[in-house]
């Protein structure tokens, strides 16, 4: 694969280093918990080891390095709010065989059925695509009854062209919302005339803004992972306690004991993809909504906060 789809993790990191903004260190993870894993904030309720995070939330640090737990997904980013964050997802693909060239000799599908395993994360409708490369290929998502694909062709190893994905070695469509995992299908094609320079089919999801086609790329690496971003929300669907899946719920709830928004000064805000809620600091606030005094006024740049405050407050760049 080419390093258009595989570096751009670091790039997406060296763009947000960029930006320094205050917080509030002490108040970003609950008392006593690691606070990062190989460079990577993990800000609650996010956390790793008991008592760190909150049902579904947990982070394992591997080899130092972040990944869902449950998974061997690796973890990129993580956001409190907007409440979204970015992962590595297989490729999913299939090849074939000069000897069969019509018959796909293996396979993979791309399976994240870990990551649904609570119900937190969504597949960002929003944010990334679908895509389909091969020279004569159709490749689609089966996740949650959600069909969606497309179809890539090419008569000659020159028709693909670099930054060009219409159709002719690769193709792109946009997924629907509430997505919960990856799963990904082909329709078998003859690959007998291509075999020196397409003979897998790849798909996977990524990034919108994060991909650009090579046709180096129809020989790609079948082990690489691609960045995706995912929505993620509160939903507390426990049958003792009655489903709260939106912020009108958990104002009516009176047996919710896990109502997430517990700092002062914040907010419930309702899930943009699929049930459930997030918290938010109110205006004038920062910091993080999910723990006891986490969200804190914020001094403008041009306001200095007084010195019995400023002791508090560090300058990290994230």
């Amino acid at each position: 694969m080419s390093a258009s789809l595989f570096l751009l993790p670091a790039l997406l990191l060296a763009a947000a280093a960029a930006t320094s903004k205050t917080v509030v260190e002490s108040l970003a993870v609950a008392p006593g918990c690691q606070a990062s894993c190989g460079g990577v904030d993990i800000p609650y309720p996010f956390g790793i080891g008991s008592g760190c995070f909150r049902k579904g939330f947990e982070i394992d640090c591997i080899n130092n390095g972040p990944v869902l737990a449950g998974t061997t997904l690796q973890v990129v980013y993580l956001s409190v709010d907007p409440a979204e964050s970015l992962v590595m997802l297989p490729v999913a693909w299939q090849c074939y065989n000069a000897s069969s060239p019509g018959e796909a000799e293996d396979y993979s599908n791309g399976e994240t059925a870990g990551m649904k395993k609570d119900g937190v994360y969504r597949i960002s409708s929003t944010h990334n695509m679908l895509v389909v490369l091969g020279c004569n290929t159709f490749g689609f998502t089966a996740s949650a009854g959600n069909f969606k694909g497309c179809m890539s062709y090419c008569n000659s190893s020159g028709s693909a062209e670099d930054g060009m994905c219409a159709g002719v070695g690769c193709c792109h469509v946009d997924i629907p919302p509430g997505l919960t995992d990856s799963y990904f299908r082909f329709w078998a094609y003859d690959h007998s005339a291509m075999m020196d320079y397409s003979p897998c089919d790849y798909v996977f999801l990524v990034d919108r803004t994060n991909y650009t086609f090579r046709r180096s790329d129809l020989l790609m690496d079948r082990n690489r992972t691609s960045p995706v971003r995912l929505d993620w929300a509160i939903r507390n669907n426990d049958a003792m306690s009655g489903a709260v899946l939106s912020c009108s719920d958990a104002a009516k709830s009176t047996t919710d004991p896990e109502y997430a928004c517990i700092s002062d000064h914040s907010e419930c805000v309702d899930s943009i993809n699929g049930p459930g809620y997030s918290c938010s600091c109110s205006d004038g606030y920062e910091g993080n909504p999910y723990l006891v005094n986490g969200c804190t006024r914020f001094w403008p740049s041009s306001t200095m906060p007084p010195s019995t405050v400023r002791r508090r407050w560090t300058t990290k760049t994230i």
